[in-house]
């Protein structure tokens, strides 16, 4: 079914389909960081190293909003409120260090315990090596209620050297964002 809008300026203003019948449920506060599942969670301040080819959890301890206090700024896992259709969107901004060092490079939200994430972003470069990647993706995942989500990064160096992710820059490059859609 094709809308059309038919009046006011904004998504609150009145829809219509295409057929003009009347559609009702639709306005700002229905998707989005307005409901009362979205969050976004990133790190205000300073870079964060962890261990060459180890799996790691993306430590963002700020909440850019939290409605419903459903992610957590110290075990850094969102907690789903009720059972449904989520939608998640994150980036993260990586460095290995070094010029021509990065190898391998992985961001994705887990569920649980799970070693496989459902959610994520790869890059092999094979021969090729680089210093910095931006690791970045979304898309809609089917939750339970209390199912709990955790960010995780991959960066493989090759030489044991530690790598980072960056916070604090502005505009905010590593964040993870979420929110219910039905």
């Amino acid at each position: 079914m094709s809308l059309i809008k038919v009046k006011g300026s904004s998504i609150s203003g009145a829809l219509a389909a295409v057929d003009g019948s009347a559609l009702t449920g639709i306005s700002s506060t229905s998707f989005g960081f307005w409901s009362t599942t979205g969050f976004k969670a990133t790190r205000h301040s300073g870079n964060h190293t962890f261990s060459d080819a180890t799996v790691t959890t993306l430590a963002l301890s700020n909440e850019d909003y939290d409605n419903g206090n459903n992610y957590n700024t110290s075990t850094y896992k969102y907690v789903v409120p009720s059972t449904g259709q989520y939608f998640f969107i994150f980036n993260v901004a990586m460095e290995a260090g070094t010029d021509n060092e990065g190898l391998e490079w992985n961001a994705g939200i887990y569920i649980g315990s799970a070693s496989d994430p459902k959610l994520r972003t790869n890059f092999n470069s094979k021969n090729s090596r680089f210093r910095k990647m931006n690791l970045c993706n979304s898309g809609t995942l089917p939750l339970n209620q209390n199912d709990e989500l955790i960010m995780k990064v991959y960066c493989d160096r090759s030489d044991n050297n530690q790598p980072f992710w960056q916070g604090g820059q502005n505009p905010i490059m590593t964040y993870w964002e979420g929110w219910r859609i039905n």
